[in-house]
């Protein structure tokens, strides 16, 4: 069951988020439009899905993800939006964290024990998938699916 708003609260909050930004000196134009994330095959109902979106710093690990949320998992599809991304280049990461921690846990050789998944379902080979095989373009309204590996 995914909870969406309807056109007339998206047409309110694009209003709000227009005026605040006029209001703080900030083109409408310099913010994208909105980002929306489906995580398909989502296992299980157990613990929380933590999504990170970033460009190719914060993918790499210099540079603080753009926009990081957590939210409660539910088996098979969760949607989560989000217009708080200027118009660029990122890659979007997701992990359901099974046991509490925080953090994507591995085996012995990195493999992950707990589902994820990268935007364009990248994979990598012999280690985690690159920035640029996750690389996505917002411009303007964008919709990802991320299918969530086991």
């Amino acid at each position: 069951m995914t909870t969406r708003l309807g056109p007339e609260h998206l047409r309110c909050a694009r209003f709000v988020r227009t005026a605040l930004l006029a209001a703080l000196g900030i083109s409408p134009a310099a913010v994208g439009g909105t980002l929306t994330v489906t995580m398909t095959d989502v296992p299980s109902a157990t613990g929380e899905l933590m999504i990170s979106i970033g460009d190719e710093a914060a993918f790499n690990g210099t540079a603080p993800y753009a926009v990081r949320a957590i939210l409660p998992a539910r088996v098979g599809t969760v949607t989560f939006s989000t217009d708080a991304l200027p118009d660029g280049s990122y890659a979007a990461r997701i992990m359901q964290d099974l046991n509490g921690n925080g953090e994507l846990d591995s085996n012995f050789v990195g493999m992950p024990k707990e589902p994820w998944g990268m935007s364009n379902n990248a994979r990598g080979n012999f280690g985690p998938p690159t920035f640029e095989d996750a690389r996505f373009e917002l411009t303007g309204d964008t919709t990802l699916a991320i299918q969530v590996r086991k």
